[in-house]
């Protein structure tokens, strides 16, 4: 609605004789200027009777909760072979790369081969020891042993033993050490392959792996559990509200990227500094789950008298509103409020159902 009213300023020229009877002229226009008063204009939002719920917001980021990296164990060795890429979905005990391994396994098969003779000659050295004891006894055995004889006898043996004493300690000795050196060579070897310790899929593997040189304190890969994707907060206060058995939507994205997602709590008896909540869309944007958030209920009045959060104003440490009367002039009125949601707030006393509030 406009009002508008004009305003007219007339000005007169006054001719006023100076000397010599020249006259000064002072022209003065006339302005005429329209005002326009514009009237107020309200948003009405009604007091009704509803639900309100006070929540608690978790961002939550997603992420593996099940990640392995892995490394070679040995150093300074070519890694000649990659079975696998970024992305491969791989089993447990499934061979992923290994280094230039032909020239450990020549020495595992070589020492293999020496300690199998070691044990041979130890073994063949220990039954002709035996062999000579025996034929010991039986010499001794065809007459009556006197004493003399028996004597006798404990001599020729014990000069046996010693005589096979040495061989045997030697044999004995290169068997135990040729035992050490192909055990170390056997790990050296299972070390040059690198195996997959679960099931999961090869989220990171180092560029250009094959023909690079080990490290063992450089990663050359990473596994995660598809299954252990989670969404993860740190907001353990919600911990009281949130029922393992209920669904939940967790909100992602910015803007017209904005997603809306079930989720379910998940690993419940694993709470602590960490909440997890597992996804259950099968169908997904992977650029926007990254992070997002979730609001849990932590309070709700159901059936009270409520109002639009926008109508209340503060002053001090009392709440009002703004009313219009009969007339059209807005008028305060001071509220007793309960509850507070996110978007209504719980109205105890000053306003009444069907009553009309400015937002």
């Amino acid at each position: 609605m406009r009002k508008g009213k004009w305003l007219a300023l007339a000005v007169l020229a006054v001719g006023l004789l100076a000397g010599c009877g020249q006259t000064d002229e002072v022209d003065r226009s006339v302005s005429i200027q329209e005002e326009t008063v514009h009237e107020n204009s309200f948003e009405l939002t009604p007091v009704t009777r509803g639900t309100v719920q006070q929540p608690l917001v978790l961002n939550c980021d997603y992420s593996q909760t099940v990640e392995v990296d892995l490394y070679f164990a040995v150093d300074q060795e070519i890694i000649t072979d990659v079975y696998v890429e970024k992305g491969d979905i791989v089993e447990k005990g499934e061979l992923l790369a290994s280094v230039d391994v032909e020239n450990m396994e020549k020495q595992v098969r070589e020492l293999e081969h020496r300690l199998a003779r070691a044990m041979l000659s130890l073994r063949q050295i220990q039954e002709n020891k035996d062999f000579d004891l025996e034929q010991a006894e039986i010499l001794f055995s065809y007459t009556a042993m006197s004493d003399q004889d028996k004597d006798a006898l404990k001599e020729q043996k014990e000069n046996i033993e010693k005589s096979y004493q040495n061989s045997l300690e030697d044999t004995a000795d290169s068997v135990e050490m040729l035992t050490i050196r192909l055990d170390q060579a056997g790990t050296y070897l299972q070390n040059g392959y690198l195996y997959a310790p679960m099931d999961g899929v090869v989220n990171f593997l180092k560029t250009d792996l094959e023909g690079s040189v080990t490290d063992s304190t450089e990663r050359v890969a990473s596994l995660y559990d598809a299954d252990s994707c989670m969404f993860i907060s740190e907001n353990v206060e919600a911990i009281p509200h949130i029922d393992p058995q209920e669904e939940y939507i967790i909100v992602c994205g910015l803007g017209k990227n904005q997603r809306e997602y079930a989720v379910a709590p998940a690993y419940p008896e694993n709470w602590g500094e960490k909440v997890y909540f597992r996804l259950l869309d099968e169908e997904y944007d992977p650029n926007i789950i990254k992070s997002g958030k979730i609001s849990i209920i932590t309070q709700e009045a159901e059936h009270v008298l409520c109002v639009d959060k926008e109508a209340i104003h503060t002053s001090g440490e009392r709440y009002y509103v703004y009313l219009l009367d009969e007339e059209g002039i807005r008028r305060m009125q001071f509220v007793e409020t309960g509850l507070w949601g996110a978007d209504l707030v719980e109205i105890r006393d000053g306003l009444q159902e069907g009553d009309y509030v400015i937002k």
